[in-house]
């Protein structure tokens, strides 16, 4: 509520608070609002006591559990006593559990683990933190900390994914853990782009994704599986020991498979076409078929089938099988999910290009999309968390056809290539200014963890 309504008032990049704070140079240049100094000031005394309350939080939720634990062990006396009336009281003893603020149980791993409440054995958990936006802009106000008088202060939103894991399901580490947050964000938001960035990179141009969705959205971008961007780290050492920049592959290699099919998914850095994360073949992908001409080996006739049914048919599909997506297989590929499946035709077209000329194919009209979006109620969330249950993927597709492929260390360049097998192509899009930094390794360990 305050930081992001700043830097749209400011223009202020990065947009990183603790990179933006802690740069070397003028923070003061071309800034041409007179409040700009009162609201800097301000802005970074909010930040600094939001980082010492952040610090202090694993204390808070310590004495915090530690207080509910003595009341419930205090009820359970209490009871015990009522019970056996005369009998001698034995001890209770309760598992000690992890509060939150609300009196109820975290979900999650607790801090001294107990049954259902460890790192690999606990139910899933959605949160939504902060929900979603008007269509309409909404502006500040002059009142209190900032004057935002007009100044955009919507908010996205913003939901918290914890998977469920459970002994005897394999959790298929960051591939699963992606394909979860797929399944989740198709129910919760269902965006037809999706950002990839790890743990330890943030968003160092505001403009990035829309310079991705640029290439998405251009004349021929519907066949475009994914944007990949360069990775950039911050302190690395002047030697570059660890070969962080890695000059060869990010600005050689990367360069040069650009005027191929494209570039490889790194892991990182990446904008995704959702649709084509699903399995699905490119659009118009029949007409750009390899091998010999049909006046050699003439093919066999087939039913016009309407374009916008071309754009949902499945990687590997028959021709002479399924000229269009098979609807009784889709619970097979995708899950039981009825929300999961419905959501699939949404995202395909509201990815599509503008058909704003006759040339371009497979568009969507003008005004398409300013429909209101529906409202987050009890049922969606409660399907969002089924579908990141441990047993969701059972007998479907996901992680073999469909979503990051398992079986291998490097799911990341696997999904990638399967998505080229398929006749989608990726670009490499390299800003001015640096799309996204991460945090170098500081030395030899770190490197080789980040490597294998």
């Amino acid at each position: 509520n305050i930081w992001v309504p700043f830097c749209r008032k400011h223009d202020i990049e990065p947009r990183n608070p603790d990179s933006y704070f802690s740069l070397k140079r003028d923070p003061y240049k071309n800034k041409v609002k007179a409040d700009f100094v009162k609201d800097r000031r301000r802005v970074k005394r909010e930040y600094d006591e939001f980082k010492v309350r952040i610090n202090g939080l694993p204390d808070s939720i310590r004495r915090r559990s530690d207080a509910y634990h003595a009341r419930e062990e205090i009820k359970a006396m209490k009871l015990q006593r009522q019970n056996r009336d005369d009998e001698p009281v034995e001890t209770v003893k309760i598992p000690k559990a992890t509060w939150m603020a609300d009196g109820t149980h975290w979900p999650g791993t607790w801090i001294n683990s107990g049954p259902d409440h460890t790192r690999s054995d606990h139910a899933g958990i959605i949160q939504v933190m902060l929900k979603p936006p008007s269509d309409e802009p909404l502006h500040g106000v002059s009142e209190g900390f900032l004057d935002l008088t007009d100044v955009d202060i919507r908010l996205p939103l913003l939901v918290y994914v914890s998977r469920e894991k459970r002994p005897g399901y394999d959790h298929n580490k960051k591939a699963g853990a992606m394909n979860a947050l797929v399944r989740a964000s198709a129910i919760m938001s269902n965006g037809p782009f999706i950002l990839n960035l790890d743990c330890d990179h943030y968003i160092y141009n505001s403009q990035a994704l829309r310079e991705g969705m640029c290439f998405m959205m251009d004349r021929g971008g519907d066949r475009l599986c994914y944007v990949q961007f360069p990775q950039r780290f911050e302190g690395i050492d002047p030697s570059d020991r660890y070969a962080n920049h890695n000059t060869v592959f990010f600005d050689v290699n990367m360069r040069a498979l650009d005027g191929l099919m494209g570039p490889v998914y790194v892991g990182t850095g990446c904008l995704f076409r959702r649709i084509a994360l699903y399995g699905f073949d490119p659009p118009r992908s029949k007409e750009h078929h390899p091998g010999c001409c049909s006046c050699c080996f003439p093919r066999k006739k087939k039913k016009k089938v309407p374009e916008e049914n071309r754009s949902l048919r499945m990687g590997g599909d028959s021709d002479d099988e399924n000229e269009e997506m098979n609807l009784s297989l889709v619970p097979k590929k995708f899950g039981n999910s009825t929300f999961l499946i419905d959501s699939i035709p949404v995202a395909e077209f509201q990815g599509r290009p503008l058909a704003d000329h006759p040339a371009v194919q497979n568009g969507r009209p003008p005004g398409a999309l300013t429909i209101p979006r529906e409202l987050l109620d009890a049922s969606t969330v409660a399907e969002a968390i089924a579908v990141i249950s441990c047993w969701y993927e059972d007998k479907t597709e996901w992680g073999t056809r469909i979503g990051w492929i398992y079986g291998s260390v490097t799911e990341d360049v696997v999904t990638g290539y399967r998505m080229h097998n398929r006749g989608w192509k990726s670009v490499y899009c390299v800003t001015k200014r640096d799309a996204f930094r991460g945090t170098a390794p500081i030395n030899l360990t770190d490197r080789l963890h980040q490597v294998l």
